[in-house]
């Protein structure tokens, strides 16, 4: 009985102690997180996080960041939930994993370039986001090391160098670059290579109760449709 009682002192000290407004950092990338000028930030993941963590009972406050800065920003405490997390940390929980991310390398049509693995990287001009040379493995780090690659935290940067000539291949989330290039370059035809295995990302939140009800809440969300619907929404 002692340990009963004990157990729910603990979990609703948890629940008094999580805010009721969720401070909350997403990696700027249409279509998963973009500033619209009429509605603020939107986009998939931040219709995912709303609508989970507002079943939960909590309001959120999204902000955009380049990724090292999300990285930086949410291990110095300054965020609840950072999204997607792709990285290490000393603090935090991550949660299950809801976010269908492919990384792909990308080149205009135009140039017939052979890119079937990522060891056909070599020699080639290559452009990538932040840290992409520890989220995608020693053998991509390998392949394009040396003077002729760059990470770069402007999609829209990295996309208006492959169109202008100014590098060969542009290393991103799959419709997160088709997506900026048809709105941006509708009459620029890409051709998408599927050289990197898919890999699912999740979030990461500062308290391990609310990781727990928001796992709990993404399964619902999966299982009602709601989150195909969100999905969907954004093709």
């Amino acid at each position: 009985m002692r340990f009963v009682l004990l157990l729910l002192v603990f979990i609703f000290g948890q629940v008094l102690a999580a805010p009721s407004s969720l401070k909350i950092a997403v990696n700027v990338g249409p279509p998963w997180a973009f500033y619209d000028g009429e509605q603020g930030v939107v986009g998939i993941d931040v219709d995912i996080l709303t609508h989970a963590f507002s079943e939960l009972g909590y309001k959120t406050e999204f902000h955009l960041l380049p990724y090292n800065r999300l990285i930086k920003d949410f291990q110095d405490g300054k965020f609840d939930v950072a999204s997607p997390a792709a990285f290490t940390a000393a603090h935090g929980y991550f949660s299950t994993y809801y976010l269908p991310f492919e990384d792909v390398a990308v080149s205009l049509k135009s140039r017939n370039l052979d890119i079937s693995s990522i060891q056909d990287l070599r020699g080639k001009r290559v452009i990538a986001y932040q840290s992409a040379r520890n989220v995608l493995g020693e053998e991509f780090a390998e392949a394009v090391d040396g003077n002729s690659y760059l990470e770069e935290a402007e999609r829209e940067v990295q996309l208006t160098l492959l169109k202008n000539g100014k590098t060969d291949v542009v290393v991103g989330e799959k419709r997160l670059l088709t997506y900026i290039m048809s709105k941006r370059y509708p009459d620029v035809a890409l051709t998408v290579h599927p050289i990197f295995d898919i890999k699912p990302y999740g979030a990461i939140i500062k308290q391990e109760f609310l990781r727990d009800r928001f796992n709990q809440q993404i399964k619902k969300m999966q299982a009602s449709g709601k989150f195909q619907e969100i999905m969907d929404k954004w093709q």
